[in-house]
């Protein structure tokens, strides 16, 4: 297929992604009605009964729907990679598609601490595969129309086009080339082109960002020295537990509705006290950008609740991301950070915006470990670039201090179970694209030296499989297919991707 048709299935692939993707954020974010009903103690007491009976229902229903297919569970940005890996393949990816949709608005509309853009991102996904097969496009072409539709999907959750298609090469592929680079931005400019006209209030505006006057500059690095630090404390604290309670939950080998219950109580205790909590908790954070009415005492422990709930609410396994309560926990952390240095007098009330902002960036450099991404991606929602200094001076102290405390990418992390659920011995083939720069390019298949003893299984050449022996020649553009066990995808993966130079 032309290189044209392929970059038109692309903009198809975003469009597609935002006719789902959208209705699902508005859907979420207007859920907040209902919650609101449920948990408000001055309505009748049956509502909160109704209420209790119909969340339990709901997670018995989302427990069913990932038992169904199981690989709608949790964030789905693992998934999108095991896919561009070739490590999992849909065979009927509508299916979970709808699944993934009706999982992800249930969990978070019923008030699990879980985020939209995971669920969008592999929504977007599966829309990818779902064109691939449809128009029957080469096996490369399939990867990258995935990831297309992965970046539509993030840049629909978010309005956040550019940050989008980083964190397609930055996170899901890490990895940079011209190819990547134009099909991701093609699937994220269209869907966050069409999320911009439907969500045109943006609320973060709200917040004001004035940088504290009366601080020199060396005052100022140092401070950011002590936030960075500090920030990245409390990404350790949400990585670990994250990971420590799915562990936890896994290990608990009691009936899922006797679990089911003990998570719906947990939502309707929060939902009760602190309903802007539950869900992403971004009106939460919001309100917090915009007054000063918590102490020191009542933030720490917003922050701790709110990142207990996350980790415990992700632990179920129900579709959902962690993006948005992550930089709620970030943002909510910055101020507290705020708030310490107006108590001793360093700033004042009006610089606090500035700090969270700082907070939601580096929480997310720090647990994601994808700094590019972070960045952008708050100057996108905020659309003042005045914060980008402070950003990446923050930004770069904070992912050197987790270096340190050993902080591990958080999706590299979630990735580990799907290979240990996965059929290990399984021989997947692992697809390229010779590129003009390729040390494979005009060489004979006898002459290469892969990793790991590997060799090409299949060439594709002008759309037509072609017989290979010993002194086949290797031409540029051609695809080539090299069976790998699974159990070795991710060790060789790169550096095959490196030797092919796709471009």
């Amino acid at each position: 297929m032309g290189m044209l048709k392929v970059y038109i299935l692309a903009i198809f692939t975003g469009f597609l992604t935002g006719i789902i993707t959208i209705p699902y954020r508005w859907v979420i974010e207007k859920s907040s009605y209902i919650r609101d009903m449920i948990f408000n103690l001055n309505n009748p007491k049956y509502y909160l009964i109704l209420g209790f009976l119909g969340i339990y229902i709901i997670g018995i229903i989302i427990s069913k729907l990932v038992e169904s297919v199981p690989l709608i569970t949790g964030s789905g940005i693992p998934q999108a990679r095991a896919q561009i890996y070739g490590r999992i393949k849909f065979k009927n990816p509508i299916k979970a598609l709808v699944y993934k949709f009706i999982g992800g608005i249930s969990g978070i509309s019923a008030g699990f601490s879980l985020g939209r853009e995971g669920p969008s991102v592999q929504m977007g996904a599966l829309i990818g595969e779902a064109v691939s097969q449809i128009f029957k496009v080469d096996r490369v072409e399939r990867k990258y129309l995935i990831m297309s539709g992965a970046g539509a999907g993030l840049s629909s959750a978010f309005t956040a086009p550019l940050a989008s298609a980083i964190f397609i090469a930055e996170e899901l592929q890490k990895y940079f080339n011209s190819r990547l680079t134009i099909f991701s931005f093609l699937g994220s400019i269209v869907s966050g082109y069409m999320a911009a006209k439907f969500f045109i209030k943006n609320d973060y505006l709200d917040i004001a960002i004035n940088y504290p006057q009366n601080l020199n500059y060396f005052e100022y690095f140092y401070i950011c020295i002590a936030f960075a630090i500090f920030i990245s404390l409390v990404g350790k604290s949400f990585s670990v537990l994250l990971i420590y309670f799915q562990k936890l939950n896994r290990k608990i080998k009691v009936s899922k509705y006797i679990k089911v219950f003990f998570y719906t109580l947990m939502v309707v205790t929060i939902g009760i006290f602190y309903k802007d909590l539950t869900a992403g908790g971004e009106s939460f954070l919001i309100r917090e950008g915009m007054v000063n009415d918590l102490s020191i005492g009542a933030l720490i422990f917003f922050i701790i609740l709110k990142l207990l709930f996350t980790t415990l609410s992700y632990s179920t396994g129900f579709p959902g991301g962690i993006f948005l309560p992550l930089l709620v926990i970030g943002g909510l952390s910055g101020k507290l950070f705020a708030l310490v240095l107006l108590y001793f007098g360093v700033i004042n009330p009006t610089n606090m915006g500035v700090f969270i902002f700082l907070g939601m960036a580096s929480a997310f450099v720090v647990v994601v470990r994808s700094p590019a991404t972070g960045i952008i991606l708050i100057l996108e929602m905020t659309s003042d670039f005045t914060l980008l200094p402070s950003m990446v001076i923050v930004g770069a102290l904070a992912y050197t201090v987790s270096n340190l405390l050993n902080v591990d990418p958080i999706y590299d992390l979630l990735y580990k179970p799907l290979i240990e659920n996965d059929d290990n011995s399984e021989v997947v083939d692992l697809v390229f694209q010779v590129g003009k720069e390729s040390y494979l390019l005009n060489k004979k298949v006898k002459d290469l030296d892969l990793p790991g003893n590997l060799k090409i299984g299949s060439i594709e050449r002008d759309g037509v499989i072609i017989k290979i022996n010993d002194e086949t020649q290797l031409k540029i553009k051609d695809i080539i297919g090299i069976p790998s066990k699974k159990e070795n995808i991710e060790k060789f993966y790169d550096s095959l991707r490196t030797l092919a130079q796709e471009n």
